[in-house]
C-alpha cells in the first residue's frame, strides 16, 4: 500500500459508510441480543460469545480478552494488515474513492515492510523462472508441462523458481540495498548461519515457488516444491510464521476463488497447491487448499464468510476418515453442511482431473454424500456391522460426529435415520447421543461464558448467604420470568432487557448466563446455568429462586396461597409480568435521573418532561420516545 495524504474527513466518510455490525458479520456470526449484538471473539479461543458490539457507538469490546476498537481496527487486526490497507479495503467495500496515491512503497510498519519484501521476492522468483536457460530451463519447464501448467497458468498463479544456489535471493536484495538482512530474515526468506552471524543464506533453493496470497491478493508467504534429487529437504517447504503469515488463518487460492465460492454457494476443500491449480485450470474454480496442514478453527471461520457448504475429497476408507477426523469435527462444530466425495483409489483431484477432465469430475461431485451417510456407508462396505462389538464401535464413531452439529434438530434426525438404516434401537442411539453430548459440552465449553467488565465485577466467592445479596423487586421478577416463564415471556425479556438496567452484580451474572442460554440454545436450562457459574452469591440466588418450583411440585397437594397453585389455575400471567418488569426498570431509571438533576434549577423543564414519561409508563401509555438506556438523558 502506498503512502497517502488523506484528510480526516475521508476516513470519517469511510467509517460512516461501513456499519460495524455489517462488517463484523462478514467475518464471524453476529447475534442480536435485545438491542445490542454479540459474537464469538475472533481474537482468542472463544466458545461462548464474549465480543459485544455497539451499533450506537460503532465500537466493539471483548469482555474476555480485552480486544476493542472501531471498524478500522477490527479489519486491521483480523486480517493482519496495516491501517491504510484496512481503510482502503473498507473504502472499496463502500464504493468510496480514496484519491490518488504516491508511487512510494509504504514502509511505515513491520507488517507493511514484510508485504513489500514478499511482493518483491515473488517478482524475483517469477522472473527467475522465465529467464531460465539451457538444461535447467528444459528440466523445470518440462516438469511444469507434465503437470499441465503453461505460461498463462504460471502468470495467473504467480509461480516462480528459486535458483539452485545458496544466496541468489539474498544477493539480489543486497545489491539493491532496499531491505536489511534482518528484515529479510523476519520475512522468512533468509536464514542466518549458526557458525557465522555475519552471513545469511536463502531458505528456498532450487524449488518451484508458489506465492501464498491472502484474501486481498497480497503475498504473505511461499510454498517451495522440491525439484532436485540432491535437495535433502522435504517435498514441500513453506515460509515460517511471520508478522503477516499465520498458517492457521490462510487458505491457499481463496483470493482467486472467493467470488466463485459465493456464486456456487459451496466450496471444494483440497489438500495441495497442485490440486487447486489443476481444478482451476479445468474450470472448477470454487476451490481452496489447506496446503497440506490440518484444518484449523480460524480456517473454518474463514470459509463461513463465503459459504456454509463444504465438499471435501477423502480417501475411500475408514483410515482416511480418521486421519482427517479433527478437521471434520471442526467443520461440523462450525455449523457447516459437510459433504464428501471419493475418487477412484490412487487418484487425487490433480491426477484425476488431468486424466479424466471436468465432466467426469462433475459426475463424482454429483454423487457427494453427507459426512454421516458416508461414514455409515464405509462401515457397511467394509462389513463392520456384523457383530455386537462392531455395531457398538460404529455407534460410538458416528455419535462422535453427530454431537458436534450445532443444529440439534438436524442431529436428532441423523440419529433417527441411522437407527432406521441399520435396524438399531433408536432409544439406544438417543441414549448414546445424550451421554456423548453431555461429555462433549463438558470438555469443550468453559465454565463461564462472559467476563463481566470491572465496573460490574461479580461479588466475591466468599459470600455465604443469599440474604446478603441486594436486588430490586424488578430484578427478582425478571429472574422469576426467566426461570419459570414460557417461551413468549422469556423471549420478550431477552428482546427488551438492557444490561444497564441491572445494578446487582449477582443478578447481572445470572442475567448474562440466561441470555446466553436463550441465544445459544433457544431455551433456559437452570441446571446447566447452575453448573456453569462459579460465583457463590449468584449460584445461591439462583437456587433460592428455583428450588420452590421443584419442591412444591413434588407435593401431592398445593397450598392455595402458593404461586404454583395460582399458576396451575391459570392466574399467573408471565407474559404480563415480563412487560411489567421492563416497565419497572424504565421507571426506576427515570426516577434515578430525576434525583441526579433535581438540584439544577435550569433543568426544571427536563424534570417535568421525565415525570410525564413516568406517568405515561405507569398508566400504560406507549411512550416511544423512551428507547435505549442513556438516551433519555
Amino acid at each position: 500500500m502506498s503512502n497517502m495524504r488523506i484528510p480526516q474527513e475521508k476516513f470519517d466518510e469511510i467509517a460512516q459508510a461501513n456499519d460495524i455490525i455489517d462488517v463484523i458479520s462478514s467475518y464471524t456470526n453476529v447475534k442480536r441480543r435485545s438491542k445490542s449484538f454479540i459474537a464469538l471473539c475472533p481474537f482468542h479461543p472463544d466458545r461462548n460469545p464474549s465480543l459485544h458490539i455497539s451499533p450506537q457507538k460503532q465500537v466493539y469490546h471483548c469482555f474476555s480478552c480485552g480486544a476493542s476498537g472501531n471498524v478500522f481496527t477490527f479489519v486491521q487486526e483480523y486480517e493482519k494488515i496495516p491501517f491504510m490497507e484496512a481503510a482502503q479495503k473498507l473504502a472499496v467495500r463502500a464504493g468510496i474513492d480514496m484519491g490518488s496515491f504516491s508511487g512510494k512503497p509504504d514502509l511505515s510498519s513491520e507488517m507493511s515492510v514484510q508485504f513489500e519484501i514478499n511482493r518483491a521476492a515473488a517478482r524475483i522468483f517469477y522472473d527467475n523462472l522465465n529467464k531460465l536457460t539451457g538444461t535447467e530451463k528444459d528440466f523445470v519447464w518440462g516438469y511444469l508441462k507434465k503437470r499441465g501448467i503453461d505460461k498463462d497458468a504460471v502468470k495467473k498463479f504467480g509461480i516462480g523458481y528459486s535458483l539452485n544456489t545458496w544466496s541468489s535471493l539474498f544477493s539480489h536484495f543486497a545489491e539493491e540495498e532496499s531491505f536489511s538482512p534482518e528484515d529479510l530474515e523476519k520475512a522468512g526468506l533468509i536464514i542466518k548461519k549458526e557458525e557465522d552471524n555475519a552471513r545469511w543464506y536463502d531458505r528456498f533453493r532450487g524449488r518451484l515457488m508458489f506465492p501464498i496470497f491472502n484474501e486481498n491478493d497480497k503475498v504473505v508467504g511461499f510454498g517451495g516444491r522440491k525439484m532436485h534429487e540432491d535437495d535433502l529437504g522435504g517435498k514441500y517447504i513453506n515460509s515460517p510464521e511471520t508478522r503477516i503469515y499465520n498458517k492457521s488463518k490462510i487458505l491457499y487460492g481463496l483470493n482467486f476463488s472467493k467470488d466463485s465460492i459465493r456464486a456456487n454457494d459451496y466450496v471444494i476443500l483440497v489438500e495441495g497447491y497442485m490440486d487447486l491449480i489443476s481444478l482451476f485450470l479445468a474450470g472448477v474454480t470454487n476451490v481452496v487448499a489447506s496446503s497440506g496442514t490440518a484444518l484449523t478453527e480460524e480456517q473454518v471461520q474463514l470459509i463461513k464468510r463465503y459459504t456454509k457448504s463444504v465438499v471435501i475429497i477423502y480417501d475411500a476408507d475408514i483410515a482416511g476418515i480418521k486421519a482427517a477426523k479433527r478437521g471434520t469435527e471442526l467443520l461440523l462444530e462450525g455449523g457447516l453442511d459437510l459433504h464428501v466425495v471419493t475418487l477412484p483409489e490412487g487418484d487425487d483431484p490433480d491426477s484425476f482431473i488431468r486424466a479424466k477432465g471436468k465432466k467426469d469430475f462433475d459426475m463424482y461431485l454429483s454423487r457427494k454424500q453427507s459426512i454421516i451417510r458416508f461414514i455409515s456407508g464405509l462401515y457397511e462396505k467394509e462389513n463392520k456391522l456384523s457383530t455386537a462389538e462392531e455395531k457398538a464401535d460404529f455407534v460410538k464413531e458416528i455419535i462422535s460426529y453427530i454431537v458436534r452439529i450445532p443444529d440439534k434438530l438436524k442431529a436428532v434426525f441423523y440419529v433417527k435415520e441411522i437407527a432406521q438404516m441399520y435396524k438399531l434401537y433408536e432409544s439406544d442411539l438417543r441414549d448414546a447421543f445424550t451421554a456423548a453430548n453431555r461429555q462433549y459440552k463438558k470438555e469443550s465449553f468453559p465454565k463461564t461464558s462472559v467476563v463481566i467488565p470491572a465496573s460490574k465485577r461479580p461479588l466475591s466467592a466468599t459470600h455465604k448467604k443469599t440474604t446478603a445479596v441486594k436486588f430490586s423487586a424488578a430484578e427478582r421478577d425478571m429472574l422469576d420470568v426467566f426461570i419459570n416463564g414460557g417461551y413468549e415471556a422469556t423471549q420478550y425479556l431477552a428482546e427488551n432487557i438492557h444490561i444497564d438496567y441491572i445494578t446487582s452484580p449477582a443478578v447481572l451474572i445470572l442475567a448474562e448466563a440466561m441470555l446466553d442460554e436463550i441465544a445459544n440454545e433457544g431455551r433456559i436450562d437452570t441446571a446447566r446455568i447452575m453448573e456453569n457459574i462459579n460465583d457463590t452469591a449468584a449460584k445461591e440466588l439462583l437456587g433460592s429462586l428455583s428450588a420452590p418450583k421443584y419442591e412444591i411440585s413434588k407435593s401431592d397437594t398445593l397450598q392455595t396461597h402458593s404461586i404454583l397453585a395460582s399458576s396451575e389455575k391459570g392466574m399467573l400471567n408471565y407474559n404480563r409480568i415480563a412487560k411489567d418488569v421492563i416497565k419497572q426498570f424504565k421507571i426506576s431509571r427515570l426516577e434515578n435521573l430525576i434525583e441526579e438533576i433535581k438540584g439544577d434549577h435550569e433543568m426544571g423543564n427536563r424534570i417535568i418532561e421525565l415525570q410525564k414519561k413516568i406517568r405515561n409508563l405507569k398508566n400504560g401509555v406507549n411512550d416511544t420516545s423512551y428507547d435505549e438506556p442513556g438516551e433519555e438523558s
